[in-house]
């Protein structure tokens, strides 16, 4: 049967970090999605706003509000989609059982894989990441119905040489096998692939293009006395229903404890 190929993109934005000096207190993940076979018209639209062209990629500390706006008006009318997963950082439960959680994974990362733990930041962003891709892919599936494979790309958010393999292959197939059945299930279409990520380690029109989508949402999670706080592109994004968004908090939490009260010694 005919199907879709689809490509979806990943940034970040926020430092997701527990601590009480930061610009914001969350941390949140833009995943994009789009028909393959849409990527050139509309990198061609976005070309001017997003500084495709530009000699260097455009900067988020330098983009304007109105700027911003602008941006968020022209995604508006784009044939793709864009979901937005957000963590509250100063969460009390959160900050609570993630301290536990890195030294519990760093015990089993040393006894079974003899490698350094994993610190808090790449705990908080894989968790975001994995909320955002399952959102995105299964929204296509609920909006669309139709057959369709996922090339995904994500940005090259220092990911531990040990752990490559695990973020880019084997989340593809978590990802596979958790969809599937899904769109079995309530007849939405097939899901035919998901192949393995890749990371936009290097200048592309793909890069600088989800840099600035996730541009268009991060100042709506600054803190309100930051100067560069704003609700227009976000609310621009929802009213024409572009964009869909989730607190992946306790999504978050629920996945630590679950794993902790999993593990067969705690001691």
């Amino acid at each position: 049967m005919p199907f879709k190929n689809m490509v979806v993109l990943f940034d970040e934005s926020g430092t997701p970090a527990i601590s009480n000096d930061q610009r914001t207190d969350w941390f949140i993940g833009v995943g994009v999605a789009y028909q393959q076979s849409n990527e050139k018209s509309i990198f061609a639209k976005c070309e001017a706003d997003f500084g495709l062209s530009n000699s260097k990629p455009l900067k988020n500390n330098r983009i304007g509000t109105s700027r911003v706006i602008r941006m968020a008006n022209l995604l508006a009318g784009l044939p793709l989609s864009v979901y937005v997963s957000a963590v509250n950082t100063a969460n009390p439960t959160l900050r609570n059982i993630i301290g536990k959680y890195e030294s519990f994974g760093a015990k089993a990362r040393q006894n079974f894989r003899q490698i350094r733990k994993r610190p808090i930041p790449q705990i908080i962003h894989s968790h975001v990441l994995d909320h955002c891709l399952f959102n995105l892919i299964t929204g296509y599936f609920e909006e669309y119905g139709s057959n369709a494979a996922f090339a995904i790309f994500i940005d090259d958010w220092s990911i531990p040489e040990n752990d490559i393999d695990i973020s880019l292959e084997h989340r593809a197939k978590s990802l596979y096998e958790k969809i599937s059945p899904l769109c079995s299930k309530f007849k939405k279409g097939r899901l035919v692939t998901i192949a393995p990520l890749e990371l936009l380690n290097k200048d592309s029109d793909k890069k600088r293009f989800v840099d600035g989508v996730a541009s268009t949402f991060n100042r709506a999670y600054l803190n309100p006395n930051n100067k560069k706080y704003s609700i227009e592109a976000v609310e621009a994004l929802k009213k024409c229903k572009r964009a869909q968004f989730g607190d992946a908090t306790q999504h978050s939490i629920d996945i630590m404890q679950r794993v902790m009260n999993k593990a067969p010694d705690r001691g």
